[in-house]
């Protein structure tokens, strides 16, 4: 699951800043979501703007 680190982080993995976009386990990133103060939040994927605007003919 991909996250967004609220704090920073370091381990044998690396070295993360908050605002880092990681990816966890489910297990491992519920537990950061309900901790107190939480720790990540869960990356939401960005959606592609699939509308055009086009000019009407006359």
């Amino acid at each position: 699951m991909k996250i967004k680190l609220l704090v920073s982080r370091c381990g044998p993995a690396g070295a993360f800043a908050p605002g880092d976009e990681i990816d966890v386990g489910e297990a491992e990133a519920k537990r950061m979501f309900e901790a107190q103060p939480p720790q990540a939040v869960p990356v939401r994927e960005a959606r592609l703007a699939t509308e055009v605007a086009a000019k009407k003919g006359k």
